[in-house]
Formats: structure tokens, sequence, C-alpha cells
């Protein structure tokens, strides 16, 4: 079952893009803070582009990513500045370098096993300048095992949306079925998504990132202070471990 086709995409659209007018008070702040002369944004996963617009309007020379071709065909609309790609992360390939990059609203979860998360890592390490930033949110284990398990409805004139979310903490795996009504005249269309994603606990993000070759800081993800014991969602900002220093070669 694939996901973010072109009914849900239309959805995402319309109801979640107050997740990137959320996010860039702080990414603007970490940018100008931390990288003054960043001229270039690379958002990866890019949705439906409401992060995108923004970067646009900023100023930023902007390249958005997503693996699913109906959110890229909105991204384009709402970002029509941006250069907008269909491409899957794990093979990011884009032969530049990039003075921020960004990746939210757990996107990087839908990568369920480890090695597709620090593959995912590298390739941005790849395209991330020496003195650029990498930020990206993600769901922790606590939170999906703390939020994942319940039914909401919603039901307007010509929308209604079930979402049923569980978790098997074994498998550190939750599952979010979607189903939903548009209505179109008379009648309805019926669409349906299952989302998996992974809750990764945050040493194994950290190990990951580690292995990938970046240094970090780590905050929560919803109120952007210091982490708590179960904080639903982590967010880091990371940069490019600094090259160990060459030794001196010994006189003979």
């Amino acid at each position: 079952m694939s996901v973010f086709g072109r009914d849900f995409a239309a959805v995402y659209n319309d109801r979640w893009a107050f997740w990137g007018l959320k996010m860039w008070p702080f990414l603007a702040g970490v940018v100008a803070k931390e990288v003054p002369r960043a001229e270039t944004w690379l958002d990866l996963c890019c949705g439906t582009g409401s992060l995108l617009r923004l970067v646009c309007e900023n100023g930023f020379v902007v390249t958005g990513v997503d693996a699913s071709r109906h959110q890229v065909a909105h991204a384009r609309r709402n970002a029509p500045s941006a250069r907008v790609i269909v491409q899957d992360i794990r093979e990011l390939s884009l032969s530049r370098e990039f003075d921020v990059v960004t990746c939210m609203f757990d996107s990087l979860n839908y990568l369920t096993r480890k090695q597709d998360l620090l593959r995912a890592f590298g390739k941005t390490k790849r395209h991330l300048s020496h003195s650029g930033r990498f930020a990206f949110d993600m769901n922790t284990f606590e939170g999906l095992q703390d939020q994942w398990c319940k039914t909401s409805v919603t039901h307007e004139r010509d929308l209604t949306l079930l979402m049923e979310s569980s978790f098997d903490a074994s498998r550190a795996i939750g599952r979010c079925l979607i189903t939903g009504f548009i209505r179109k005249g008379r009648s309805y269309r019926r669409f349906q998504e299952e989302h998996v994603e992974r809750g990764y606990r945050a040493r194994e993000i950290e190990d990951l990132l580690d292995q990938a070759g970046f240094s970090f800081r780590k905050l929560d993800g919803h109120s952007f202070g210091r982490p708590k014991k179960r904080s639903a969602r982590l967010l880091y900002v990371c940069k490019r471990k600094k090259a160990p220093a060459k030794a001196a070669r010994r006189r003979l």
C-alpha cells in the first residue's frame, strides 16, 4: 500500500501546513546565528512545500526533495521559485552541497531499518557544506508508545477522515491506518493508506549520527528546550565533524 497518494496528498496539503509555520522561527534563528552567510537550502522529504515556501520567501536558493510525486506536485505550486524533485533520500544525488539541510515532521521515522537511516544520514552529509547545518526531528520510541494507540475521526462537509494508530513495542513499530472519504457531488471517493514509522530511542539516533560523521545538539521537538525523560519528539541540529589533524611527520 503506497503512502502520500493523490487523495491523501491533497488532504495533507490542506491540513498539515502548520508544521512549517511552527518550525520556521526556530530554524531561521539557528541559521542566522550559526550559518549567517547561508545562501542555499535543501529540504528533504519536503512534503507539499509548507517550509519550502517560507524559505523561498526569505531569500534562499531552495531545493526540495520528496519520494511522492503527488506531494511534489503540490510543493511546486506552493513554492514556485524552488527546484523540487522526486527522489528517495536514501539515494540522494544532487551533485552539489548546501549551506542548510532540513528534514522535518518525523519524515525520517519512515525509514524503519537502521541501515536505511544511516544511509540517509551519510547521503545528507555528502550534500552539506563544511560550515553548514543539518536539522531534523523524529518521533521517539516513547512518543509512539504514548501517543500512537488511539483512533480519531474528523467529519466535515466534504471530508471524513478516520485515523487508527497502534504501536508494537517489541518491534518499535507504529502503524497508522488512514481511511478517507472525499465528497464528490452526491457520492464519496474512498482512499486508504497505512503509514508505518519506527520509534527510535535517542541513543540509536545518536549512534547513527556519530557513525555518519556528525556532531550534534539535541532539543525537545515541541518546546525547543531541553529534552525531557519521555520527549515525544526530538530535534537535532547537526554539523560535520572536524577531520582529525594529521600527525606531524617525524624528522629523520
